[in-house]
């Protein structure tokens, strides 16, 4: 009797033991009081409705009502744990020790060129970065004040994007976490399953961007002539490549060429059997 009891007892362990290892990851969408993003929004939401407008006139798909609004000013990206009340990064994608063209593969990616123009709804130094400052190389500190006002100051702006692009990582990462028993794997699992925390699985972005811009007092002849010569201009981080081109003396056009993160949206991870 005493050794049917043993075996009884291992076996319910095993059992018990087994059920935990059969429990996939699940992710779970966010409701309202979950998660705070109001940081992300500009008074009276108007840069949200003017991503809003480009993205579905340009995916052909409504903006999800999930969603958040990401920028240059954040450190996180797809795959990427947050605590959802600091934000701070508590893990990335690169953690789990793959390579960012292996991960890459196993994305759902759509794409779709759109090269619409749209008057935009918010002043425009609003999403550049705080250290904002172009230098037009060979161009004297006079001119480059002056480029700069005009930009930061501006006030009537067009944009105009290149391809929207889609990355869903959601059903690739439940792969990887319900195969992969490394440490580095495991590790990134026990914060994702953390309820104090949120994953970034689907993120929208934007390659290439134009900017329109309308001066009110007109552009000075020495600025006129170089950008005549649709020069390349230097930014302090250097992460884009930048083009600047002559419209008429009282407009001037801004290219940048990147990859820019623009809708994100954050779930929150748990187990099922």
């Amino acid at each position: 009797m005493k050794r049917l009891i043993i075996f009884l007892a291992i076996a319910a362990w095993c059992c018990c033991c087994r059920g935990k290892q059969d429990q996939s990851v699940e992710f779970i969408n966010l409701k309202e009081n979950e998660f705070d993003a109001k940081q992300y929004k500009l008074p009276n939401g108007k840069m949200i409705d003017s991503v809003k407008q480009a993205h579905d006139s340009c995916m052909g798909i409504s903006f999800d009502a999930n969603a958040v609004l990401a920028g240059a000013k954040d450190s996180f990206f797809i795959g990427s744990i947050v605590n959802k009340r600091s934000l701070e990064v508590v893990s990335k994608l690169d953690d789990l020790g793959f390579t960012p063209q292996k991960l890459a593969s196993q994305f759902n990616i759509v794409t779709t060129p759109c090269y619409e123009r749209k008057a935009l709804q918010f002043p425009l130094r609003s999403i550049l970065e705080e250290n904002f400052n172009l230098q037009i190389p060979g161009a004297d500190s006079t001119i480059n004040t002056e480029i700069n006002n005009l930009i930061l100051n501006s006030k009537d702006q067009d944009l105009q994007t290149g391809s929207w692009i889609y990355l869903d990582l959601n059903a690739a990462l439940k792969n990887i976490l319900d195969t992969n028993k490394s440490v580095a794997a495991l590790a990134y699992k026990k914060n994702l399953l953390d309820t104090s925390n949120i994953v970034l699985t689907a993120l929208e972005s934007i390659m290439n961007i134009s900017f329109f811009i309308q001066t009110e007092k007109g552009i000075s002849e020495k600025l006129q002539a170089i950008l005549k010569t649709k020069p390349a201009v230097l930014s302090p981080n250097s992460r884009y490549q930048i083009k600047l081109f002559y419209i008429s003396p009282n407009q001037f056009q801004v290219n940048i060429d990147g990859f820019f993160p623009v809708i994100g949206k954050f779930m929150k991870a748990g187990l099922k059997s």
